[in-house]
C-alpha cells in the first residue's frame, strides 16, 4: 500500500508540473523572493512588470535598472512551428533582478506570460520579436514604470535578445543613462547566418541603426558562448566605436552571469564614477 501511495503521490506531482505554465512558474519564483508584480500598458501590447522592494518603496529613486530577458522559446522543440507560448523556462534577467540592491524593474515582452492582446500572434515572438512595433511598446511601458517613480535616470540590462532590445529602447525612451547588455545578439543578421535561423525580416537590427548613442554603453559576453559568440557582434562595434565590450573566459552564455551578478552590478554601477566601471574579464 504504501509503494502504490508514493507511486500515486509521484504521478500527481508530475501532473501537476506539466500543468503549470512558464509564466506561472515565473509568477511564483518572483514572488517568493519578494518581488511584486503588475500589469502595465504599452503602445500596442500589455506587459508584465515586476518590481523589487528598493522601487517599491522608494518613489524618488535617482536611478532604476531596467532588466529585460531572452527570446525564452519562439519555435516548437523541433523548430519547425512558432512556439504557442515563448515564456522562456530560464528567466535570467529575473534572477538578476532578484539578486539586485539598486531599484530596478523586470519588463516583460508582449504577448509572454500568457498576457494576450489582440495583435499577439506568432509573428511577435518569431520575425518580428525586434520589431518597431514590439520596441515602442516596451518603451512606452517603461516611460510609464519610469514617471510613476519618478527615476531621474534609468540604466537599461538586456540579456541575451533582451540585450537587442535594450539597445533599440534606449533609442526610443528617455532619461537613459546607460545600457548594459549580456550575451547579446546586437547584429541580428550575422547571428541568424551563424545559426542558419531564418532572417528576422520583421525586425530591427542594432547594428544597423543610423541614430545617436549619447549614453555610457557596455557590452559582456562569455567566451564559450556558442549561441552569441562575440565575434558576431563585430559590425554593431564597428558602428558604435565609444560602445565598451569585455569578453569574459570562463563565461558561456548562461554560466556565470547570475552567480557573479552581485559583485558585478556593485562595480558597474559605482555612482561615484562619471563613467561605467569595467569589471576585469
Amino acid at each position: 500500500m504504501n509503494v502504490m501511495y508514493r507511486q500515486l503521490l509521484l504521478m500527481s506531482l508530475v501532473v501537476l508540473c506539466a500543468c503549470t505554465s512558464s509564466g506561472q512558474r515565473i509568477d511564483r519564483d518572483a514572488q517568493s523572493v519578494g518581488l511584486s508584480r503588475r500589469i502595465v500598458k504599452g503602445a500596442d501590447f500589455q506587459h508584465v512588470v515586476y518590481v523589487n522592494s528598493a522601487a517599491a518603496m522608494n518613489a524618488g529613486v535617482e536611478r532604476m535598472l531596467v532588466f529585460l530577458d531572452g527570446d525564452g522559446r519562439p519555435w516548437s522543440a523541433d523548430g519547425r512551428e512558432p512556439s504557442t507560448d515563448p515564456t522562456t523556462h530560464n528567466p535570467i534577467a529575473l534572477q538578476l533582478l532578484a539578486r539586485s540592491k539598486a531599484p530596478g524593474v523586470y519588463v516583460s515582452r508582449p504577448c509572454y506570460q500568457q498576457v494576450v492582446d489582440p495583435k499577439c500572434s506568432s509573428d511577435v515572438w518569431t520575425g518580428a520579436r525586434y520589431s518597431r512595433e514590439v520596441v515602442e511598446s516596451l518603451a512606452t511601458a517603461i516611460d510609464s514604470v519610469t514617471s510613476e517613480t519618478g527615476a531621474r535616470e534609468i540604466v537599461l540590462i538586456g540579456y541575451s535578445g533582451g540585450g537587442a532590445l535594450a539597445v533599440l529602447i534606449a533609442e526610443r525612451t528617455r532619461h537613459v543613462g546607460a545600457v548594459i547588455t549580456i550575451a547579446a545578439n546586437l547584429d541580428i543578421d550575422a547571428w541568424t547566418k551563424l545559426h542558419g535561423y531564418l532572417p528576422l525580416s520583421s525586425s530591427l537590427n542594432p547594428s544597423a541603426s543610423d541614430i545617436a548613442h549619447p549614453w555610457r554603453e557596455l557590452h559582456l559576453s562569455g567566451a564559450r558562448d556558442s549561441v552569441v559568440p562575440a565575434e558576431t557582434t563585430a559590425a554593431y562595434f564597428k558602428r558604435y566605436p565609444n560602445a565598451k565590450q569585455r569578453v569574459f573566459a570562463e563565461y558561456g552564455h548562461v554560466c556565470c552571469w547570475v552567480e557573479e551578478w552581485p559583485r558585478m552590478e556593485e562595480e558597474l554601477l559605482d555612482i561615484s564614477l562619471p563613467q561605467l566601471r569595467l569589471p576585469p574579464p
